[in-house]
């Protein structure tokens, strides 16, 4: 049970990890369409709305990118794995929900980028946080 706890931990806290990221880009791609031409901003484009949207997709497919993370690498950890290997698995988590739901299958060639970037910005995260954390101390005998 521990185990299907911690996975269930790092699968939110992935999903979480991408809905930032995917929010902070809706919110700006919509404040700079603002900025440049808001005549073409319809009701419900707002840079708020935009960022709310790609938010909740990006958790979705972050959550997703974990799914098939745990499945082909059960044996690496994320700060071990290939930046290669998890931009591979980052465009597959991107992928799936466009393509998998009733999306427009044309929302795929934004998701896929925005899932390598987030997969390889999570190693790089992961990584960055070992080389953070104290050594143990040994315990004097």
């Amino acid at each position: 049970m521990n185990t299907l706890l911690r996975r269930v931990r790092g699968a939110f806290g992935i999903g979480l990890t991408w809905a930032l990221l995917w929010a902070i880009v809706g919110l700006s791609v919509g404040a700079l369409i603002l900025y440049v031409d808001p005549a073409s901003i319809d009701q419900g484009e707002d840079p708020l709305s935009m960022a709310g949207i790609l938010g909740t997709v990006g958790f979705t497919c972050g959550a997703i990118f974990s799914g098939i993370m745990a499945f082909a690498e059960r044996r690496t950890s994320l700060r071990d794995m290939p930046l290669w290997r998890a931009a591979l698995w980052g465009a597959l988590g991107g992928a799936a929900l466009p393509l998998l739901t009733s999306m427009n299958d044309q929302v795929v060639f934004n998701t896929v980028p925005l899932g390598v970037l987030s997969a390889v910005f999570a190693v790089a995260l992961a990584r960055r946080a070992e080389r953070r954390m104290p050594a143990p101390e040994a315990d004097p005998v």
